[in-house]
């Protein structure tokens, strides 16, 4: 009787466990799907070897802003940072 008590544990870990297991495995919130839709593109000074040498916003329009890089070129946004020009 006890071995038969015994046999039941390691089979109801064992079954416990398995689900624990798979559980975390399948409990993904993102897939292939999540970014397909997204690519690379040119932000503007991140591009420029990365190195910015200065930086200066417009006190009037603080949406308006100049980055200079280190190889460079200077860049310009008046969106905040969300496209630049040079």
């Amino acid at each position: 009787m006890k071995s038969l008590h015994t046999i039941l544990l390691v089979l109801a870990c064992g079954l416990i466990f398995a689900q624990q297991k798979k559980t975390t495995t399948e409990s993904s919130d993102f897939s292939s799907d999540t970014f397909s839709s997204l690519s690379f593109r040119s932000i503007g000074p991140a591009v420029t070897s990365g190195r910015i040498s200065d930086f200066a916003v417009n006190p009037a329009n603080k949406s308006e802003y100049y980055v200079a890089s280190a190889s460079g070129g200077v860049w310009k946004t008046t969106n905040k940072g969300i496209s630049f020009t040079p």
